[in-house]
């Protein structure tokens, strides 16, 4: 197995002053279902409605109404019980696919998570018995990934985690309870992937568990979709060789799933953008402008197979704790708390399911909450939320992530000759771009240049437009549904790769060591180090992914920032300076990245790698570059 730090991430904000666990709590006939979703979306009410409710004016609506404040399925401006709404129309744009009859009927998502509450109101009718585990080793059944109250894994203690997720993705809706997901008609599986006690190891997430969890074993070879709202973003940077690492041989492994069309996985990213790891300084990052942490730091996420999902907010820009890097696909609906943080972040979170009962999950009996549905001593809680079934508080690129599985779960529903390229395709395509005014920020390095450390929206040399925030953009939908309704060009097997490799002439001298040899990489200067590498093409005359995989010496990575740019002239971070990497000089090996900006573009002519070395650190030496494997893949 690669090296890969055994720490669990859920995909959820961790602020300064904060408690964490108050932050996670961060089918009828078709055309029945489909009647009845159009209905209560259209009465969808803003935030004077549950005003009236606080204010003990008109009767508030009955629990089966609960889809109302569900914004990310359509956003009227409703605060979902927060202390302000959104923008109206930030949503998935999911209400027309609706109406058209897609539920997402029989596609198959599992979530890879902390457990699934199996027997909840809104999810029992949507379970899959077959796509059922749990690792943990003091459960009596194998086969329930059902929660308990044994559990108390770090960093969470309530142990809803998956379930939420869950719920986000395919709540049943139309049953007389509370929500819907966005694929009301799927089948839902659940793994106990992470089972750990708080201060000990967790015995759960371990590497062959991952392989069985992705499509290695019975209960996991049929899924469709798996959803991972989980990571391993610590803060040092891993050594991953996708060529050869037991995780990418995993994620390769997808491939071959649903009958050779491929799975994929849907992930998040992290949310370590402007607080990353405790005791991490992330004052340059904020100073600059950039991610803290960086979604390459869970070297998974740089796997094509992968999807991974920043997160916006119902105001239509990325939600403040979302995670940053190239390897962001698209964005899903993650919001932000769902009440007020610090005075400066305020907004709805995604209103879910939640552990079932009142002596457990998120909402819990003697719990309070600065959300009022979350608290059950509430009048808004005693009358919407009487039974703790739900949660007003799930955020995160937790949250985001499983908005675009429910969007992917419909697609495939829509068209199930889909490939997992296919889908990928389809995303990029109908993504819709959100922020467009944004205006990346410009510093002064200390040899007195400018230098511009991460771009906003860049227009490739496809046409296409990509942020490192947003990826392609917000999922539409009812967009992507429509096209892969009317897609015909299946893009079959594995990607095609056009590879080159690139050395310093200086390691290739006779006696030359490895620990020591390399191109200097110049001190604070934004033109840094330059390595031409050409690539052929290999018939990749459009490019759905690019990897690169790198080795450096005597670098810190904290200050280091790693840009691609494209014969077309498509300049690409993928891996920022000023970021919260754990400070010092070291050698980093196999160091791999990837971005999904060049796409469409084409793969033939003379990439540019540029490394540049912000010299923030005391005393600094030059650090330098060995060599460079390049991958662009595509068709």
């Amino acid at each position: 197995m690669n090296r890969r730090t055994n720490t669990k991430i859920h995909a959820r904000p961790r602020f300064r002053k904060i408690d964490l666990q108050s932050l996670l709590s961060g089918r009828l006939s078709r055309y029945a279902v489909v009647s009845l979703f159009a209905a209560l979306l259209a009465a969808c009410g803003g935030g004077s409605n549950e005003d009236t409710q606080a204010s003990g004016g008109s009767t508030p609506p009955k629990p089966d109404s609960l889809v109302q404040y569900e914004w990310h399925l359509k956003n009227t401006g409703q605060s979902t019980f927060s202390d302000r709404g959104g923008v109206p129309g930030i949503d998935l744009n999911v209400a027309p696919v609706f109406d058209r009859g897609e539920t997402g009927e029989g596609v198959r998502v599992l979530v890879v998570d902390e457990g699934v509450d199996i027997r909840h109101p809104d999810l029992k009718d949507r379970i899959d018995s077959s796509m059922l585990h749990s690792f943990d080793p003091t459960v009596a059944d194998a086969n329930d990934p059902t929660p308990t109250q044994a559990q108390t894994p770090a960093p969470s203690t309530n142990l809803a985690h998956g379930t939420m997720v869950a719920g986000i993705i395919g709540a049943s809706g139309i049953d007389g309870t509370g929500v819907r997901g966005v694929a009301p008609g799927i089948k839902l599986g659940g793994i106990t992937y992470m089972c750990g006690k708080v201060g000990q190891a967790d015995p759960c997430y371990v590497d062959a568990n991952f392989a069985n969890s992705f499509g290695g074993a019975p209960y996991s070879q049929n899924a469709d979709v798996f959803n991972a709202s989980f990571g391993s973003d610590g803060p040092a940077v891993q050594e991953f060789d996708p060529s050869s690492s037991a995780y990418a041989v995993v994620m390769k492994h997808l491939e071959t799933l649903r009958n050779g069309k491929g799975a994929l996985v849907v992930k998040a990213p992290g949310n370590s953008y402007s607080f990353f790891w405790e005791g991490v300084d992330c004052s340059q990052a904020i100073e600059a402008g950039v991610t803290c942490g960086n979604a390459a730091l869970d070297p998974v996420n740089t796997m094509p197979q992968v999807v991974t999902v920043a997160a916006v907010n119902a105001d239509g820009v990325k939600a403040s704790y979302s995670t940053a890097g190239s390897t962001n696909l698209v964005s899903g609906l993650g919001g932000e708390f769902g009440y007020k943080v610090d005075d400066a972040i305020s907004g709805p979170a995604i209103l879910t399911t939640d552990l079932s009962g009142c002596n457990r999950g998120a909402v819990r009996t003697g719990e309070k909450s600065e959300n009022p549905f979350n608290d059950p001593s509430t009048a808004i809680a005693r009358e919407l939320n009487p039974d703790c079934n739900y949660s007003a508080t799930m955020n995160g690129t937790s949250a985001a992530t499983p908005t675009v599985a429910g969007v992917i779960a419909l697609m495939l529903h829509a068209n199930p000759q889909l490939t997992w390229r296919d889908v990928r395709t389809i995303l990029t395509a109908t993504a819709r771009r959100v922020d467009a005014a944004r205006v990346a920020k410009t510093v002064t390095l200390q040899g007195g240049d400018k230098y511009v450390p991460e771009p906003a929206w860049t227009r490739n040399g496809a046409g296409r437009w990509f942020d490192n925030w947003y990826g392609f953009g917000l999922v539409d939908a009812t967009a992507a549904v429509s096209m892969a309704k009317s897609y015909s060009t299946y893009l079959t097997g594995p990607m095609t790769v056009a590879g080159a490799s690139a050395w310093s002439a200086n390691c290739s001298v006779e006696g030359a060591s490895l620990d020591t040899c390399g191109d200097s990489i110049a001190l604070g200067k934004a033109d840094g180090l330059t390595v031409a590498v050409q690539v052929g093409g290999n018939g990749v005359n459009t490019i759905e992914a690019v990897q690169l995989t790198v080795n450096l010496v005597g670098v810190s990575m904290r200050d280091i920032a790693v840009e691609l740019i494209s014969p077309a002239g498509t300049r690409s971070v993928l891996f920022n300076a000023f970021n919260g990497v754990k400070p010092g000089v070291a050698n980093v090996w196999n160091l791999t990245l990837s971005s999904n900006a060049f796409n469409g573009e084409s793969a033939h002519g003379v990439w540019k790698l540029r490394f540049v070395d912000t010299a923030q650190r005391a005393n600094a030496l030059p650090g330098y570059f060995q060599s460079v494997k390049l991958d662009v893949m595509g068709h």
